[in-house]
């Protein structure tokens, strides 16, 4: 029985199924991150930059805020509530109190408390007993219904920039002195430069995933293919 024949012995040089397997597991998910990146980067870089949490951008529909805003300019607005707005600001708000359904932009003159007076040319308004400057304004000329009022608490006296022509406050005096309610306002007018662009951000981090997930995939698909070999040449 000693003489009988028996294969030699040896130890194959294939690569365990397991290590196959892994590496195509890898060389998947490497491409897969990819994939979701150029997603992430191509949806970032497509939405519009007005869409960003926290701002808008509004059409002006009339003259009221010229020379600033220009009918059918775009303004850039952030969500504020009325406790945010100070004397100065542009704000968007809710013409309700002044029986419309319609939203306006108009700037904030006084708040309450503050004694307005305008007079009669309007080009004077003082507000308690101090001259505005207004550089902001459009040239003012002609008749202006002269105003002396108070402004009730918690609510806005507002004018618009093209004296003129601008259905504010003083063509509402009547009642709540021409005011509008502080909850009416939704928004304040900012610079569009001081506008974050969170979509263009994303954007990049999604072609930073899609670079690296590449770059990973390509690393899989040569450790695969040096298995491959090594098991083709065993």
């Amino acid at each position: 029985m000693e003489d009988v024949w028996k294969p030699p012995s040896y130890t194959s040089s294939q690569p365990p199924a397991a290590g196959r397997a892994g590496s195509r597991v890898a060389l998947l998910v490497a491409l897969g991150v990819a994939v979701a990146g150029l997603v992430l980067a191509a949806v970032g870089a497509l939405a519009p930059g007005d869409g960003t949490a926290g701002y808008r951008t509004w059409q002006q529909q009339s003259r009221a805020m010229e020379p600033t805003y220009p009918a059918g300019s775009d303004v850039t607005v952030r969500s504020v509530d009325g406790s945010a707005v100070r004397r100065g600001d542009v704000v968007l708000f809710s013409a309700r109190d002044w029986g419309a359904d319609n939203a306006f932009m108009m700037r904030v003159v006084g708040v309450g408390g503050d004694h307005v007076v305008i007079d009669e040319t309007g080009t004077k308004v003082s507000v308690n007993g101090k001259t505005l400057p207004e550089p902001y304004v459009q040239k003012k000329d002609g008749f202006s219904p002269p105003v002396d009022v108070t402004v009730p608490a918690d609510r806005f006296f507002l004018l618009g920039d093209h004296r003129n022509i601008a259905a504010d406050s003083r063509a509402h005096i009547s009642d709540h002195s021409g005011t509008i309610a502080r909850s009416a306002v939704v928004g304040i007018a900012v610079d569009r430069a001081s506008a974050p662009s969170p979509d263009r951000l994303w954007a990049w981090v999604g072609a930073a995933t899609a670079a690296a997930g590449l770059v990973a995939a390509a690393v899989a698909a040569t450790v695969r293919r040096r298995r491959t070999g090594i098991g083709a040449s065993g």
